[in-house]
């Protein structure tokens, strides 16, 4: 079988199956939706039940209260009216109920919870309402409407009230329940649900809109008495559905329900009585509901069938792909022994040549440090002058010294010899200690990168060059610091980076008037920075732009690595070199180096 036929019968196969699924989903869905409904309207028919049966007993119960009696005998003063009204209004407050009021036998209220607001049903008749109807006959009363007076929805619950010798009716005693506990009863439930009184007008919906319309077509004598009563006030009762009696309506059913007769939409429904009042109790979900059920099971089984269809394919396609795949594999294990060899030469190759960069690099490490001693020692050279001017300084006053101290040591005057063996004491020491600073500098070593204090070593570089800027009048200003500034940094290399940069201030000076050279510091958390000025005659643009360059000098005399050496030393130390033009006249050098941190630490 080719693939292209293979593929067509898989899609009819597959689109066959997609609709099978996808029906016997939507009548599975379908039931167990049926069957969740009816369970939710059963339990909120229960709820609902048990909220009325709460309030269906407590009009007989307190009807037997003497009071009430007193009042429609006509034997009560009027200030035990007044307290009758403030007993009400606590029977409301304790029973969470609307309003608790007493009509009389003609139907006239007497008294009522609440009697001080302005919808008092004080005064008002209510001999048309059936409870009422009911209760004077001798019997309980129960009647859903609209208040009159308030507009509010409500169930009114009602019993006789009889004389001292429970013989006559004097009147009725009427606790009106608002129906807002049917909101909190239903107001976790998950359906749509509408409650409808025996001639199916809705009093009670999930759905607003719903409120006071009709499940089915009235007929007309029923509607216009239900519209004379004023049962449900105004509303013009439109039907919600094209069925003539609630009957036809059924359980389980799907029905088309709204308020558009060209728009309604097709529901699931399922009903349950409310014997105790009644009422209907109808659940509802659109049947559109059902549709991402569907959905989703079409397209997990589409989704499975599409991979056992690509596995099934990929299958066949393994087996003549295997078929191939040997016929390959001799070629390609030639081509791999030919390929070994060759990667096996170039391997040896690339160790030689890794060999050689490492070899290179450790030439290159060497030139480097050489190049570093170079230019110390080149530094040196130039400062030959200064210390043999410093040490020839101390040696003719040693000699004086020695000279003078023979004499006195002729004349037996030892104390005085002993005062002259000290001086030159001292005068050997700083010769040693002049001597020592030079060693230092001069010595060569691997750099060690640590913590270090910047001040002590900005003063061995004046001291370095002292007998230069001092045989020149040069100023050298210092920074005053109470306190230690700390780098990360080789003491060494910096020292030599400080003794280069001084030296060439003092070479941009030489010949300026006043000359002067100062160090000013800065810092932040996590660098300091170092700046070494000079009022010499600066440089130029182009001269700034290549003053970091190997071999470029402006002296008459030097090599021209001074500064490029210096730069490498701090990049190495991960810092900076940046020469800048003062803007008063003359360089500013300003070295960057990073300051220890808590992680550096």
């Amino acid at each position: 079988m080719k693939k292209s036929q293979f593929v067509l019968s898989a899609t009819l196969l597959g689109t066959v199956l997609s609709v099978i699924v996808g029906i016997v989903t939507f009548n599975e869905t379908k039931f167990q939706l049926i069957a969740q409904m009816r369970e939710d309207v059963r339990q909120l028919e229960d709820k609902l039940s048990a909220e009325l049966a709460r309030y269906s007993e407590l009009p007989a119960v307190l009807a037997t209260d003497p009071r009430l009696v007193a009042l429609l005998a006509d034997s009560a003063p009027k200030q035990q009216v007044v307290e009758i009204n403030r007993l009400l209004v606590r029977w409301a407050s304790r029973l969470e109920a609307d309003t608790v009021y007493l009509l009389n036998r003609q139907g006239t209220t007497m008294a009522a919870s609440n009697w001080q607001s302005q919808a008092s049903f004080v005064g008002q008749n209510y001999a048309y309402r059936p409870y009422y109807q009911q209760a004077i006959k001798g019997g309980k009363g129960a009647y859903y409407a609209l208040g009159s007076r308030s507009g509010k929805r409500g169930y009114y619950f009602s019993y006789p009230v009889r004389d001292s010798n429970q013989q006559d009716l004097l009147g009725v005693l009427v606790i009106k329940v608002d129906l807002s506990i049917i909101e909190q009863v239903w107001k976790y439930q998950t359906f749509d649900y509408l409650l409808t009184d025996p001639q199916g007008v809705i009093f009670y919906s999930s759905n607003p809109d719903w409120v006071y319309q009709t499940l089915t077509t009235l007929p007309t004598p029923q509607k216009q008495s239900i519209q004379r009563s004023r049962r449900y006030g105004d509303t013009p009762l439109i039907p919600l559905s094209q069925f003539q009696h609630p009957r036809q309506l059924g359980d389980n059913a799907v029905v088309s329900l709204g308020l558009d007769a060209s728009a309604r939409q097709p529901m699931l429904m399922t009903t349950h009585t409310i014997s105790q009042a009644d009422w209907q109790l109808y659940g509802l979900t659109p049947i559109s509901t059902l549709y991402p059920y569907v959905f989703q099971a079409v397209i997990l089984f589409i989704t499975f069938y599409f991979l056992v269809t690509v596995i099934v394919l990929a299958w066949w396609q393994r087996l003549a792909a295997q078929r191939q795949l040997a016929r390959l594999n001799q070629n390609l294990e030639r081509k791999v022994a030919r390929r070994t060899q060759s990667l096996q030469a170039s391997n040896l190759q690339l160790r030689d040549t890794l060999h050689q960069y490492e070899r290179t690099q450790q030439v290159l490490k060497q030139t480097q440090s050489e190049l570093v001693q170079a230019a110390k020692m080149a530094t040196l050279g130039e400062m030959s002058a200064g210390i043999n001017h410093e040490i020839n300084q101390p040696l003719a006053a040693m000699r004086t010294y020695t000279e003078n101290s023979q004499r006195l040591l002729a004349k037996a005057r030892y104390q005085d010899v002993e005062a002259n063996l000290a001086k030159t004491l001292e005068l050997i020491q700083m010769i040693s200690d002049i001597v020592a600073r030079f060693k230092i500098f001069a010595k060569k070593s691997q750099t060690r990168t640590g913590t270090l204090d910047v001040v002590p070593l900005l003063h061995a570089a004046v001291s370095l060059t002292k007998s230069r800027w001092l045989r020149q009048g040069i100023t050298v200003q210092l920074p005053s610091h109470s306190s230690p500034l700390y780098v990360i940094a080789d003491a060494i290399l910096l020292e030599q980076v400080l003794v280069n940069l001084l030296t060439n201030a003092i070479d941009a000076v030489s010949s300026t008037p006043d000359p002067c050279i100062r160090f000013e510091t800065q810092h932040d958390a996590s660098r300091l920075e170092l700046r070494v000025i000079d009022n010499g005659k600066g440089m130029d643009s182009e001269t700034l732009a290549q003053v970091f360059t190997p071999f470029f000098t402006t002296k008459e005399t030097g090599l021209g690595l001074g500064l490029t050496i210096s730069k490498r030393i701090l990049e190495s130390l991960h810092g900076q070199l940046i020469a800048n033009t003062n803007p008063t006249g003359g360089t500013i050098m300003i070295i960057r180096l990073p300051v220890p941190t808590k992680e550096s630490e």
